[in-house]
């Protein structure tokens, strides 16, 4: 975390008086508004999902953030600035419409400007990778920890229902007569949704196979036939057992005086019969999924 930290502060550096008036003063407002953007690592309770696909497969993860970055930051310009243009000239002939069409736009439009500048700093992650030698998890680590992320993320929850009161709004106009260009803006914007959101679901599967980002759970191995006999085997007797009503876990039988039992290391008897074929497929207690393989020692004090 560290080195994210490093290439931000030599990034903000102060510069020489020569430097333009102009060029001092973004750099400025963007040393302060860091904190903002980028946090520690450490503030986040828990890890947002975008750290986990980033660490599965940072290749394709990169490729994945900076598309859907860049598409989502051009969506929302385009969209967001045609609203406020059309608004602008049209807000009082929309004023007719029988549904507040003018005033979901509206709203519509300052909620994806607010969320732009989250998008541009998740590409201007990507794009600093190469330049600051650091890992693509280190700055997706940084900006998901942030306030901003975190505004961002309550910020999509509001503009999905949002998104919904609209289609119901859009679909139930009968009537706008003198601005019936509303309808046709308001439908686009929402095609426009549908679209970004579309393209980064087929961007996802395209990079990521099935397996990238599912745990592989490694497959079962079963015990050789050396290692099953060597567990110790006995036959039941009632009178040393303190747990007379126990029956095997396996095929759920109780325990008749002179069955032949095995018992594991972890300390869990079984039919011999019943944990003899349980153990050829499987060389893990049914009960405990403690290994043979691990002593009745190592088996304690992994219990403890």
């Amino acid at each position: 975390m560290h080195s994210v930290f490093q290439s931000l502060s030599e990034l903000h550096r102060p510069l020489p008086s020569k430097q333009p008036l102009l060029r001092k003063a973004w750099l400025r407002l963007s040393d302060q508004a860091s904190p903002f953007f980028f946090g520690s690592g450490a503030e986040a309770g828990v890890q947002d999902n975008l750290v986990e696909v980033v660490r599965r497969n940072p290749a394709a993860a990169s490729r994945l953030l900076y598309t859907t970055a860049l598409f989502s930051s051009a969506g929302n310009a385009v969209s967001a600035g045609s609203c406020f243009v059309f608004l602008w000239i049209h807000w009082q002939l929309c004023a007719t419409c029988d549904r507040p069409l003018r005033w979901w736009l509206l709203l519509q439009a300052c909620i994806q400007l607010v969320q732009m500048p989250v998008r541009m700093a998740l590409l201007y992650c990507v794009c600093q990778v190469e330049e600051s030698g650091t890992g693509l998890e280190d700055w997706v680590v940084q900006l998901t920890s942030s306030k901003a992320w975190r505004l961002s993320k309550n910020l999509a929850i509001f503009q999905y229902g949002w998104f919904v009161l609209g289609m119901v709004w859009w679909m139930h106009t009968d009537s706008c007569p003198d601005c019936p260009a509303v309808s046709t803006l308001t439908a686009a914007v929402m095609s426009l949704s549908a679209v970004r959101a579309t393209l980064a679901i087929a961007i996802f599967r395209a990079l990521f196979r099935d397996g990238d980002l599912s745990v592989q759970e490694p497959a079962a191995a079963g015990a050789t036939r050396e290692q099953i006999s060597a567990l110790p085997a006995f036959r039941f007797t009632k009178a040393l057992c303190d747990d007379q009503d126990a029956p095997c876990s396996i095929c759920l039988s109780g325990f008749a005086d002179g069955t032949l039992l095995r018992r594991l290391p972890c300390g869990h008897e079984f039919h011999r019969q019943c944990i003899d074929r349980w153990l050829r497929r499987n060389k893990r207690c049914p009960l405990c999924m403690a290994s043979i393989e691990c002593g009745p020692l190592r088996h304690r004090a992994l219990e403890h």
